[in-house]
């Protein structure tokens, strides 16, 4: 039988000191075929370097948006949207900083046919280098609410393999509605909510199988240590993540129109805040907001706090 083949898009960002191992852990995957894309935005550092003594691998491509796109969403998005998915199965994404076991790809694989899923995520294992080195899991719950979508994504993105027609029909919705992406902070929360939207399949892994590194680039980190949670907090406070609640209803509103749930949602989520906006909200979170119950509690100590 013919082997998985597996289009894999990196956003790279400053990342010469971690992109030659992540990249080597990628290309070592086993039981797959494997193709890299890179897309280098506008380092000032010595990352295209890394990458070019790679280049030689016919399966590593460089690419480079016209001009800095600001995030390292905004460069997925312009990855996504300008992929060729002509010689691929499945996409995959990938970060610039992580160590992939070699058996990720292949695993990932067989639990998108085996299950029928569109698309995976999968546990992580976050990591340390600074002083003793320590590790620690981050799995995610594999049992969605109704809204779960709404309120968080499906994990790490850098752990995302989705099957080729289901991104192809994101890359068509990244492309019609660049306006409403661009608002987006997180493309991989925008992924698993058009899956959900379009209600299909999607696979939790228990089983890490990336080394998620922690360092003072991370966008936002592991959700368990006090800076990631510190982080979380600060921007929910300054009324960040309402707008991203408010950006993903908009887009899940445009991907399935007649869904009377998602409807309801983004009329709710627009409102202007008040007592009764906070306490809708609440009765939501309360039945089921986000897949884990801590989240779940956190979310709606925020909620009726007003900062959602």
């Amino acid at each position: 039988m013919a082997r998985p083949r597996v289009l894999v898009l990196l956003a790279a960002h400053n990342g010469e000191k971690w992109i030659a191992e992540q990249l080597e852990s990628i290309l070592n995957q086993v039981e797959v075929d494997v193709r890299v894309v890179v897309s280098d935005d506008s380092s000032s550092d010595e990352t295209r370097g890394r990458v070019s003594v790679l280049a030689g691998d016919s399966r590593v491509t460089i690419v480079s948006p016209s001009g800095p796109t600001g995030s390292a969403a905004r460069n997925f998005i312009w990855l996504i949207c300008n992929a060729s998915t002509d010689a691929c199965d499945y996409v995959a994404l990938a970060d610039q900083d992580d160590i992939w076991h070699e058996e990720k790809l292949v695993r990932a694989v067989s639990a998108l046919q085996t299950h029928g899923s569109a698309g995976y995520s999968c546990a992580v294992t976050a990591f340390w280098k600074h002083g003793p080195e320590k590790s620690k899991v981050l799995n995610q719950s594999p049992t969605p609410t109704a809204l779960d979508f709404m309120f968080e994504g499906a994990g790490q993105g850098c752990t995302f393999v989705l099957q080729q027609d289901f991104f192809l029909r994101i890359q068509r919705f990244f492309r019609s509605h660049a306006i409403q992406v661009r608002e987006l902070h997180y493309h991989d929360w925008a992924i698993y909510a058009l899956a959900r939207s379009w209600r299909l399949r999607w696979h939790f892994d228990p089983q890490p199988l990336v080394h998620y590194r922690q360092h003072d680039r991370n966008d936002t980190g592991a959700r368990s240590t006090r800076g990631g949670v510190g982080k979380r907090l600060r921007l929910i406070r300054s009324g960040w993540y309402r707008r991203q609640m408010i950006a993903i209803a908009a887009i899940c509103a445009i991907a399935a129109p007649e869904d009377m749930n998602i409807a309801r949602w983004n009329r709710l989520v627009a409102e202007t805040p008040s007592f009764v906006r906070r306490i809708k909200i609440a009765c939501i979170c309360i039945a089921g907001g986000r897949r884990r119950p801590l989240d779940n509690w956190i979310l709606l100590a925020a909620v009726l706090g007003g900062y959602v």
